[in-house]
């Protein structure tokens, strides 16, 4: 955990060793929200991450074939082992 001290403009400054952690460069879209009475400040990637999932999930549960034979059948066709 890091302290950070919040200037007179409301600006934070992250930690050197937090920004390297996360490959954060200078001019990065960061996402910030308040929940449960804490500030959350996540990358952009993050955000698109959820975005995908959130977006995608059930997307294909309508589909009416078995995954393990469109699997199967893309192995035959590649001729070599996928890994699930």
């Amino acid at each position: 955990m890091y302290t950070v001290k919040i200037s007179s403009r409301g600006q934070i400054v992250i930690p050197a060793e937090a920004r390297n952690n996360l490959n954060l460069k200078e001019g990065d879209i960061l996402s910030c929200y308040v929940e449960e009475g804490k500030i959350i400040i996540k990358t952009k990637s993050a955000k698109i991450k959820k975005g995908i999932v959130d977006e995608t999930f059930g997307l294909l549960s309508d589909l009416d074939y078995d995954m393990k034979d469109y699997v199967e059948q893309l192995r035959k066709d590649s001729g070599r082992r996928l890994d699930v």
